[in-house]
């Protein structure tokens, strides 16, 4: 939550996606969503919450959810996407194969997601890194209403704006704000590396 706090308080940050590394715990989940909700809603940041959408429903006023494709089978099997959509909340599918693109496309989701598109080291992944010609791939077989969000290893600016010359609509990045020496700085210039 405290980053939620620095970077919905950052010019220039539109979206944030929450995951949770550290918990399981339904309650802790939820009181954090709450907390990081309420800091967005401040700042008219945009809030997604990573794989827990029973709680992002529960807590109300998330713009939307993100899904890995497991958690996309289990969210469907469970009613979930008719859910996710009644309540509003735009959705999101990681992708990192054909196959896994093909089931995302057969849901329909706000956007898709291509990674790790270079090797990265803030999640452990079991694909190897996709390269700017799956991001060219993508977006030819992605329909143009459907963003394509290029996520892993986009660690600076110069990095953002060769994923964007490649067809991503939208980069995800963690350690280049994280890591930052001046995280006002990068978020300015990763905006306008995606321009």
């Amino acid at each position: 939550v405290e980053w939620v706090e620095k970077l919905a308080t950052t010019p220039g940050v539109k979206d944030i996606q929450l995951r949770f590394k550290d918990t399981s715990d339904y309650s802790v989940i939820l009181d954090r969503i709450k907390k990081s909700q309420s800091l967005c809603k401040e700042n008219s940041v945009r809030l997604w919450i990573n794989d827990y959408w029973r709680a992002a429903i529960e807590a109300g006023e998330c713009f939307g959810i993100h899904l890995g494709q497991e958690d996309m089978a289990s969210c469907a099997d469970d009613g979930g996407l008719e859910k996710i959509r009644s309540a509003g909340l735009a959705f999101g599918v990681s992708t990192h194969s054909y196959s896994e693109l093909a089931a995302a496309l057969g849901v329909r989701p706000s956007y898709i997601s291509l990674g790790p598109v270079f090797a990265t080291s803030s999640k452990d992944v079991k694909f190897n890194p996709q390269g700017l010609e799956t991001v060219r791939q993508w977006r030819r077989l992605i329909p143009t209403d459907i963003p394509l969000v290029a996520i892993g290893g986009i660690s600076d600016a110069e990095i953002a704006k060769s994923i964007r010359d490649a067809g991503a609509d939208c980069s995800a990045v963690i350690g280049a704000v994280t890591k930052a020496e001046d995280v006002a700085t990068s978020v300015h210039l990763l905006n306008t590396a995606m321009q």
